[in-house]
């Protein structure tokens, strides 16, 4: 099987953007890839994210961790929001 790589737009908010510092970043990914593996390629990449609780949406939705990633999605990566 023929590994296909594609690209994702991962946009990064609050504490995660400071971590990351960027506010945006294209990541290659792997045709068939999770966002469970997207996720923890960016530990890899950014051991400090590891502190953080990160709630993730795909596509301006939020996202299971067994939801595929397909070319061009857009990926969020945010800290849980409060508020009063």
């Amino acid at each position: 099987m023929e590994i296909i790589d594609m690209k994702v737009e991962v946009k990064f908010f609050a504490r995660c953007r400071e971590i990351v510092g960027e506010k945006i970043k294209e990541v290659e990914v792997e045709e068939g890839m999770k966002i469970q593996d997207l996720i923890d390629l960016l530990l890899t990449t950014y051991p400090e994210l590891k502190k953080e609780k990160l709630i993730i949406s795909l596509n301006h939705k939020y996202a299971p961790l067994n939801a595929n990633v397909k070319e061009n999605d857009e990926v969020a990566v945010f800290p849980p929001v409060s508020g009063g």
